[in-house]
């Protein structure tokens, strides 16, 4: 992230897959429990996920303690809602923000190769 602008901006692609991860996992099987356990799912999601996050952030995203603090605790938030996040606005923007809408190609790469079609070799 060479770019110190909007490297507060983004999030690690392991980071956008814990969120959505485990927001998916906690709260797809909590109709079995009637929602008995939204209270303590809501603050497992909470704690793992602001946990999780931050030590990615700080460790391979090469953000500061504060930024990675503060990533950290908005997806703790973000998954203790105990609401689906994945169909949302906030789910497209966890994956935009964290680069998994675009796939695992690294920027090196560069872009996709196209398929022109005019004849031109």
């Amino acid at each position: 992230m060479s770019d110190p602008d909007h490297s507060a901006l983004r999030l690690h692609p392991a980071s956008g897959a814990l969120i959505l991860g485990l927001d998916w996992l906690l709260f797809s099987e909590n109709a079995v429990t009637l929602g008995l356990s939204t209270p303590f799912v809501a603050i497992i999601g909470l704690v793992v996920a602001g946990l999780g996050t931050g030590i990615v952030q700080r460790r391979y995203g090469a953000d500061g303690m504060g930024v990675a603090v503060l990533k950290g605790l908005l997806a703790g938030i973000t998954v203790g809602i105990p609401l689906p996040v994945a169909g949302t606005a906030v789910g497209g923007g966890i994956l935009a923000l964290s680069g998994l809408n675009t796939g695992w190609r690294s920027p090196s790469e560069g872009p996709p190769p196209s398929s022109s079609r005019d004849g031109d070799s």
